[in-house]
C-alpha cells in the first residue's frame, strides 16, 4: 500500500486544493525578493501534492513519479540555473506531470457514482490545475518568442510567470481585464482554447454534478419507499 492510499481522496485533495491557493497567493502576501525563491518552493510543492493525489495505485504511483520528480528536480535548478533551456525543460516536465494529474482526477470525478466532498474537491482541483498549465503554456510562448503576449512592465522571470498565471486565470474564467493581452497567432490561439474549454468544462461539470445529485436523491427515496 502507497502512502497516497492511506488517505482518502477529500484529504488527498484537500492538500493539493492548499498548496494551489498557496502558489497563487505567494506573490501577493510575500515581498518581491522573498518571492523568488518561495515561488518555485511552492511550485515544487504542489507537484508533490498532485503526486499524491493521483498516485493511489503502484501503476498510477509509478508513471507519476516518473515526471513529478524529475519535474521538482528540474524546477529547483531553474531557480538557479536562468537559461532559457533549463527554465523550459522545467516547465515542459512539470506541465506534461500536471496534465496527467489532471486527467487522473478528473476521471475519478467522473466515475463517482454520487456527489460528496471528494468530488466537489477534486473538480476545484482540476479547474485550478487547467490555469496553471495554460499559464506554463504562455510562459514557453513568451520565452521562445518574446512579445507574443503584451505584459506590463516587469524586472523579474518571477514576476513575469505570475502576470502569465494571472492572464490565464482571467482567460479561464472568460473575464478578460484587457491589461494584459496576447499579440501573436499562437498566443491568440492559445487562450481562445482556454476559454472555450474553460467553459465547456463548466458545463459539462455542473451537469455531471446534478445528474449524479438527482440520480442520488432518487436512489434515497426508493430506498425508503
Amino acid at each position: 500500500m502507497t502512502i497516497a492510499e492511506q488517505f482518502t481522496p477529500r484529504r488527498r485533495f484537500t492538500l493539493l486544493l492548499l498548496a494551489l491557493l498557496s502558489m497563487l497567493f505567494a506573490p501577493v502576501l510575500l515581498p518581491d525578493e522573498l518571492d523568488g525563491v518561495i515561488g518555485p518552493v511552492l511550485f515544487t510543492v504542489v507537484l508533490l501534492s498532485a503526486l499524491a493525489a493521483v498516485a493511489n495505485t503502484r501503476r498510477r504511483m509509478a508513471f507519476a513519479t516518473a515526471f513529478a520528480i524529475p519535474g521538482c528536480g528540474l524546477m529547483v535548478a531553474a531557480s538557479f540555473v536562468h537559461t532559457p533551456s533549463m527554465i523550459s525543460a522545467s516547465s515542459i516536465v512539470a506541465t506534461l506531470f500536471l496534465i496527467y494529474a489532471a486527467a487522473a482526477i478528473l476521471d475519478f470525478v467522473f466515475r463517482a457514482h454520487r456527489v460528496d466532498a471528494s468530488v466537489i474537491l477534486g473538480s476545484l482541483c482540476v479547474y485550478i490545475l487547467m490555469a496553471v498549465i495554460w499559464g506554463e503554456f504562455y510562459g514557453l510562448i513568451q520565452l521562445h518568442w518574446p512579445g507574443s503576449l503584451m505584459l506590463p512592465p516587469t524586472d523579474s522571470a518571477r514576476g513575469i510567470r505570475s502576470l502569465l498565471e494571472y492572464f490565464s486565470f482571467v482567460t479561464i474564467t472568460t473575464v478578460g481585464y484587457g491589461e494584459i493581452y496576447p499579440v501573436s497567432p499562437l498566443a491568440r490561439a492559445t487562450a481562445a482554447t482556454e476559454a472555450l474549454i474553460g467553459q465547456l468544462y463548466l458545463v459539462v461539470l455542473v451537469a455531471r454534478l446534478v445528474g449524479l445529485h438527482t440520480a442520488q436523491e432518487a436512489r434515497e427515496k426508493s430506498e425508503k419507499s
